[in-house]
């Protein structure tokens, strides 16, 4: 498994892989071209010639190779093996003298057989949990943040309390923020922000529960209206899943009175959980649909939850396998190929599934033993993403992608 800071991106929506990845992709490119080069063309394939220009991946490679202009190309119809193939020439006198292919794995991790200086290296030497609880076990290791810190980097600690102070600037932010969310003319996505007017509501409830529902509903929403905008997000574990992990924090910091730096410590947690899905499945909307996505970072969000109640390794397990378990199948079915319908309110649903889990852990696992562990969970996610049809992974093809073209209504 990679760094956590490689779970952790800092930058900006709408996506991870679409927006992120292919910036990182370009600037890589743009570091290596010949000399007398004076242009590029830049060539999408897949979900990312599908969807790429709802998510920004257009104005993200123009920018990294900037001033050079840009030939954008998307290429719907030839076929390559992973569905987030983007490839980079540079161009001389009307000529490609240089190319690079680069894949984008989710999250905003690149792979790369021209360019192996995008790859990156693993830091913890394990498959699955089991393997970490054995491990955890024979250390006498309390918990997963220390377990984290035998393999990170000492500096790990700072960034993920940059991190988090991150997350809690993304929904400051945008609860203070009004307007359109922008997409094309297709009347069916003339979106305007919620967050602040969720927010607003949610203060004036005097039901507990109810209050806890929405204000962790508003942090979500908060966070993936942002991320729609193109404005700076913390991957947990992708853009369009980020609304999810910050919103329960913040909650319980901000509600609740959670310090900060325990917040951050609990981005350990949640973590470890994430990098077990990216590794054994995926995070990617395009592989694995939203499942991989909203799936993951409600599992996260679980963890991270049951960690700050402390509650023990076992409950954060139970609670993230909950999480997951409840949203296989899910598709990702992005309208007109935006992140903002279903994506934005899956953002809000993810955080409150991710509390339920949560109260399932703290109640239900003393006296319930589950038959599903979270190694089973992310393989039947796998599964269950590899039978997904095409259509129903980011390709603005199925669902309500599908429905919606057809129809005047507006959610």
């Amino acid at each position: 498994m990679k760094s956590l800071s490689k779970l952790y991106r800092i930058g900006p929506g709408p996506s991870s892989s679409h927006t992120i990845a292919p910036f990182n992709a370009a600037q890589a490119f743009s570091h290596k071209l010949p000399a007398g080069v004076n242009a590029i063309r830049a060539t999408f394939y897949g979900s990312l010639a599908l969807t790429g220009q709802g998510h920004h991946s257009e104005f993200a490679v123009d920018e990294a190779f900037k001033p050079l202009p840009v030939q954008m190309v998307f290429d719907t119809l030839t076929k390559k093996p992973h569905p987030l193939t983007m490839k980079f020439e540079a161009m001389k006198g009307g000529k490609s003298i240089k190319e690079a292919t680069y894949i984008s794995l989710g999250g905003g991790e690149l792979l790369s057989h021209d360019d192996k200086s995008v790859n990156e290296k693993d830091v913890y030497p394990f498959h699955n949990l089991e393997e970490i609880k054995d491990y955890m076990a024979k250390e006498h290791i309390a918990d997963l943040k220390a377990f984290c810190l035998d393999f990170e980097d000492p500096s790990i600690d700072d960034y993920l309390l940059t991190a988090v102070k991150e997350m809690f600037i993304a929904v400051e932010r945008g609860l203070s923020e009004e307007g359109p969310i922008p997409a094309n003319r297709n009347p069916k996505l003339q979106v305007s922000r919620s967050a602040k007017a969720m927010h607003g509501v949610a203060t004036s409830i005097t039901d507990e529960e109810a209050k806890r529902t929405m204000l962790i509903s508003s942090y979500a929403y908060a966070v993936s209206e942002g991320s729609a905008c193109g404005e700076a997000v913390v991957t947990a574990p992708t853009c369009g899943s980020s609304g999810v992990l910050p919103s329960v924090l913040y909650y319980l910091h901000h509600e609740k009175g959670v310090s900060i730096e325990r917040c951050r410590d609990a981005l350990y947690v949640a973590g470890i959980f994430g990098n077990l899905v990216k590794q054994n499945a995926s995070i990617a909307g395009s592989i694995g649909g939203c499942q991989a996505e909203i799936g993951t970072a409600s599992s996260m969000a679980a963890a991270a939850l049951c960690y700050l109640d402390g509650l023990s390794l076992h409950q954060q397990e139970y609670a993230a396998e909950i999480a997951m378990e409840h949203f296989l199948g899910l598709s990702c079915d992005p309208v007109d190929g935006y992140v903002i319908i279903p994506c934005i309110e899956r953002n809000g649903i993810g955080a409150i599934r991710a509390y339920t889990a949560y109260l399932y852990a703290k109640y239900v696992a003393p006296i319930r033993q589950n038959k599903v562990s979270f190694d089973n969970v992310v393989d039947a996610m796998k599964l269950t993403g590899d039978s997904l049809k095409k259509a129903y992974k980011e390709t603005a093809q199925g669902g309500l992608a599908e429905i919606l073209k057809a129809s005047q209504g507006s959610k």
